[in-house]
């Protein structure tokens, strides 16, 4: 990267896909006759997950967009053989971003597989598969860590199995984020005392935690699914219980990020809540620590979304913060529309000027993840620039 003055596109949200042998390599040798197996299935792939419904492979595996169905003419699934080289060599993803002149990617894992990975009862074997697949992630982003940014999987054993991941994650492997798909402790919703070792670590590491559109609400059960215009994303659930527990106050560096959610929801959300914590607060059922703040605050000083087709949320990037919005083309899913995922990203910002194009389009999460040119991350002033939404 050091031929390169500065970043223009980054996504803040694309995908790879596991390669074929991961668990077969790296695991322990006793857990690998449990482990989760790439199959044949139906004329295509899906990996084979004990207890789980087969998981096939994404049929946009195979074109890397939406626009182009990825099944065979007669209908079967995608075979492994058939996905993009690019979604399991690092030499081809450079390429693909050539392709689609993207400068950058946080590279998040498959959410289908690992959302039947968190269903296995052998809580070994779950922890396993995270170790397995941080080890190789970091490998992959090492052909180019400037442009490939891979997030760690947390694993979903318990808090202290979280806190030891991320913690060898950030200081041995030097991945740049995680993510967080069930509460470190098994907790039903965020804000549980019992996870605070895992965020004095996030706090001590600064690394953004991603929630990829929804949180479990322990390590068994499976996030809901579906995105619906309009509607807040399950995650938004996840954020709030934190603040009235005071997790943003013990632990002030912590950073999530909402992925896959686009953002403009949260308009109302976020006034919605404040006009009713302010008409009930006398009523005592939580305080914040902090008596002239609002939840929205804590929540747009903390969180950044990931947006696509939003520009609404460009549109209000004031009232949402506009060092928190992330351009991201959710490469190679439905969404994306590779290789012309730049000609998407500049219409989705048409209406901005030029610094705050820049800013969504590469300059925010450049900042958040601290990349080359950008590892003081973002000033104070930055973070709290936002109107109010309501007024005492």
């Amino acid at each position: 990267m050091a031929d390169r003055k500065k970043y223009e596109l980054i996504s803040a949200d694309s995908h790879i896909l596991e390669p074929l042998d991961l668990f077969e390599k790296r695991l322990p040798a006793h857990l690998r006759e449990a482990a989760p197996k790439l199959v044949p299935w139906n004329g295509g792939s899906a990996w084979k997950v004990e207890g789980c419904d087969p998981v096939p492979l994404p049929p946009t595996a195979k074109t890397g967009s939406g626009y182009r169905p990825g099944n065979r003419t007669d209908g079967t699934p995608i075979g492994y053989h058939e996905v993009l080289p690019a979604l399991i060599d690092p030499v081809e993803r450079i390429k693909a971003q050539e392709a689609d002149s993207v400068d950058a990617e946080i590279l998040y894992s498959s959410p289908a597989l690992w959302d039947a990975i968190r269903q296995l009862d052998n809580a070994e074997l779950r922890r396993a598969c995270s170790v397995a697949y941080n080890d190789w992630i970091a490998e992959f982003c090492s052909h180019d860590p400037d442009r490939l940014i891979g997030l760690a999987r947390i694993p979903t054993t318990s808090v202290e199995d979280a806190r030891a991941e991320l913690l060898r994650c950030a200081k041995d492997l030097k991945l740049r984020g995680a993510i967080l798909d069930a509460w470190p402790s098994g907790a039903m919703v965020g804000g549980n005392p019992a996870d605070d070792p895992f965020w004095e670590a996030v706090n001590e590491t600064g690394m953004p935690i991603s929630l990829h559109f929804a949180v479990g609400g322990n390590a068994e059960s499976m996030p809901p699914s579906g995105i619906a215009p309009g509607f807040k994303p399950p995650m938004a659930d996840a954020v709030l219980p934190m603040v009235a527990a005071g997790v943003f106050d013990r632990f002030p560096k912590v950073r999530l990020v909402f992925a896959h959610g686009d953002a403009s929801w949260a308009l109302h959300w976020l006034e919605f809540m404040d006009t009713n914590y302010l008409r009930h607060r006398h009523l005592g059922e939580y305080a914040l620590k902090d008596p002239n703040a609002l939840p929205s605050e804590y929540i747009r000083k903390h969180v950044w979304f990931t947006l696509h087709h939003d520009r609404i949320a460009v549109k209000n990037r004031h009232n949402l913060g506009p060092a928190h919005l992330m351009w991201a083309s959710h490469f190679p899913y439905a969404d994306s529309n590779w290789p012309d995922n730049r000609q998407q990203a500049m219409g989705v910002t048409a209406d901005a000027p030029a610094e705050a194009r820049s800013s969504v389009l590469a300059g925010n999460v450049a900042h958040l993840y601290r990349l080359p040119g950008y590892e003081k991350s973002f000033t104070a002033e930055a973070i709290k620039e936002f109107a109010a939404l309501v007024h005492f």
